[in-house]
């Protein structure tokens, strides 16, 4: 049973769902460039699980996922950390996840599952509102550095410019493939470079050892499909 389920719900959450619907994510179809960046995110923080979840009206949407333990497509909102982290403007996170640590939050399933430990970071629009995460899981808990956290806000900010990009360019194109495909073509050395970066991350220590440097690196990343994305905008 959920817990102060009301308490899960924004004040500004209707015009958060009419944002929302602007972007046209609420459905699970994969989206490699999407399905790439949760990917990396997941191998540089060596964790079992990631994801981007979308929090609609009632439910939250499980959309790239990444090796999740079970098909789970849409799950209830009171079920959902992702409810809980788009509350607030910091990466939330959830080091030993228990009743206590996460009140108004039903966790059964992630017990159910094993998971333990949970970090996200909102995907915020540029209005300021939050529809979603990017998602961290993992079964036994763990501590979050705050580089850790600093790098995370840093991929969820690159997936939203990302997001920002498939709205805008969504009223030019037929479906998401047909803008997806040279979008692709054009980021993917720097997606193949955090790929890059998260296989040596991942080789060098066990769990994953996130230092300035690879924060850097990440930043470095971003911001190149930033400019990417800025150049692409303003020939629209």
């Amino acid at each position: 049973m959920v817990n102060n389920f009301t308490s899960l719900i924004p004040a500004n959450d209707a015009a958060r769902l009419q944002a929302l619907a602007g972007y046209q994510l609420l459905d699970a179809r994969s989206e490699k460039v999407l399905d790439d960046v949760v990917a990396a995110t997941a191998r540089l923080f060596g964790v079992s699980n990631a994801m981007l979840s979308i929090v609609e009206k009632d439910e939250v949407l499980v959309k790239a996922p990444y090796n999740l333990p079970v098909a789970i497509e849409r799950i209830p909102r009171g079920q959902s950390l992702c409810s809980a982290t788009i509350l607030q403007e910091d990466t939330a996170v959830f080091e030993n996840l228990n009743h206590a640590s996460a009140p108004g939050v039903d966790i059964s399933l992630l017990q159910q599952l094993g998971l333990s430990f949970y970090a996200g970071h909102n995907l915020r629009t540029p209005d300021g509102y939050n529809l979603g995460s990017l998602c961290v899981y993992d079964g036994p808990p763990r501590q979050f550095s705050a580089i850790e956290r600093s790098v995370l806000a840093t991929l969820a900010g690159l997936v939203m410019r990302l997001l920002e990009l498939r709205r805008t360019l969504g009223a030019h194109a037929d479906s998401t493939a047909v803008f997806w495909e040279p979008v692709y073509r054009a980021i993917g050395g720097q997606l193949a470079r955090l790929s890059a970066l998260a296989e040596r991350t991942a080789a060098a220590a066990s769990p994953p050892a996130l230092t300035e440097a690879v924060a850097a690196e990440v930043q470095t990343i971003a911001t190149a499909v930033d400019q990417f994305v800025a150049a692409t905008l303003k020939r629209i």
